[in-house]
């Protein structure tokens, strides 16, 4: 093929490209997007077949440059379309609040939710030049963070407004940009000071705070980020990947008939339990100050409301810490949700030692946690994020989000009586729930 013949094809097949700055309409379809790479990935593939080049790929030895520097203007252009039509698809098939997770930025509520507002009055409210705002704004645009729908105005996209919108949604964007992001940057000044250390307290999270205090003590001498903190894990929990719909899936909860199942945190795993099966019953365990927290949240009239009777009389709270002996004997099960991964491994044996001598013989810990997949085993995409939370258990407890291997060692570790004796990660689950059952001998 001639380089005119690959002219000539470019031109009478590139697509329209949306633009990057947010002037959005209904025709921009993931199908439509769809069809703009297709094409475009076509055009570029039967231009480098033309000139004996091989495509793209992510072997070792693949071309660090894609195209020859014989390309016309027009092959680089639908590069250009495939990049950008992918990283829209991207944003459109994730939604507002699962593709927050890959970012971290900032102004929303001066901008307002159903008009836009023009840059000087923007910069005026926001106590900064209209230079600055400009420079930062329009790169937030890049990433469907605002857009610019007519000039120098700024209005909200879907995913500005519910930061906005949503108080708890804007604390969980402000801790990633907040905490997150400068735990990250410190990791390689951690590693290097405490070179292998397990001590929670010898982390990225301590060089960046510059603390000594591990991770929730120093959160307890800040209550506006101890608030942050807890509204930020509302919306972990409330995520897509981690609701609680998947731990009523992943275990046969009915085959407990009237038990009784141990678990903590606010209670919210109890009360989804509880409404699903009425033949069982609740404690609750978490901290003094949480478990009374826990239970004035229950007994509050929206609670008593929303609830029946029936439910809230099955659930207890009861105020202990993992770190002490079981206190509850003979419960049919003891729920740990979400709670191994913030632990280093000496302590997440401790927690689990603590148990053992509270177990019958026919009680199980539940354990719902992540199981990390091997690499390259599930979508890039999906896996990236499971890698990001376990960088992040990383810098700010020095502990992990563990792979099968890894639970098995730690179930080794803590009593070689225990058996792991099933692993279900719902489908949709970010999270699987681990059985595990104790031989007394």
């Amino acid at each position: 093929m001639s380089s005119s013949t690959s002219t000539a094809t470019v031109e009478q097949t590139t697509p329209v490209v949306t633009g990057t700055n947010g002037v959005h309409t209904k025709t921009t379809t993931l199908e439509a997007l769809a069809s703009q790479v297709q094409e475009n990935a076509r055009i570029v593939s039967d231009f480098l077949r033309s000139c004996g080049h091989e495509g793209p790929s992510f072997e070792r030895d693949s071309p660090t440059m894609l195209l020859p520097s014989s390309a016309l203007p027009d092959i680089s252009a639908a590069i250009q379309a495939i990049m950008g039509a992918a990283l829209q698809m991207f944003h459109l098939a994730a939604g507002p609040s699962e593709y927050l997770p890959n970012l971290a930025v900032g102004i929303f509520h001066l901008v307002p939710l159903d008009s836009p507002i023009a840059y000087p009055s923007l910069a005026a409210a926001a106590g900064v030049s209209v230079k600055q705002l400009k420079t930062v704004t329009r790169m937030a645009m890049t990433n469907y963070l605002f857009c610019e729908p007519e000039p120098n105005t700024v209005a909200h996209t879907a995913t500005s407004a519910l930061i906005a919108s949503d108080a708890s949604f804007h604390d969980w964007a402000s801790f990633m940009c907040e905490a997150s992001v400068p735990m990250a940057s410190k990791l390689v000044e951690a590693t290097e000071k405490w070179t292998d250390s397990e001590e929670k307290n010898q982390t990225a999270y301590n060089v960046a705070f510059d603390t000594d205090l591990p991770f929730f003590d120093h959160l307890k001498t800040q209550p506006d980020k101890t608030r942050q903190f807890a509204n930020y894990m509302k919306n972990v929990q409330k995520s897509g990947g981690t609701g609680m719909h998947y731990l009523i899936e992943g275990f046969d909860w009915a085959s407990l008939g009237k038990g009784t199942v141990v678990g903590g945190s606010s209670g919210a795993a109890s009360i989804s339990l509880a409404t699903r099966f009425p033949d069982l019953n609740f404690v609750v365990q978490d901290l003094p100050e949480n478990a009374a927290d826990g239970q004035e949240f229950l007994a509050s009239p929206e609670q008593q409301e929303k609830l029946s009777r029936s439910v809230t009389s099955r659930i207890f709270f009861n105020g202990h810490g993992f770190f002490q002996p079981q206190q509850f004997q003979g419960a049919d099960v003891y729920l740990l949700r979400m709670i191994l991964h913030d632990w280093p491994k000496k302590e997440a044996v401790k927690i689990l030692q603590n148990i053992l001598p509270a177990l019958k013989d026919t009680s199980r810990i539940i354990i719902m946690d992540t199981v990390l997949p091997q690499p390259g085993s599930i979508p890039t995409a999906q896996e990236r994020l499971l890698r990001a939370r376990d960088m992040t258990m990383l810098e700010a407890f020095n502990s992990l989000e563990r792979d099968l291997e890894d639970w098995k060692q730690l179930l080794a570790s803590v009593d070689e009586r225990l058996t792991l004796k099933s692993v279900v990660q719902p489908v949709g689950s970010v999270l699987s729930v681990l059985e595990v059952t104790f031989a007394h001998h």
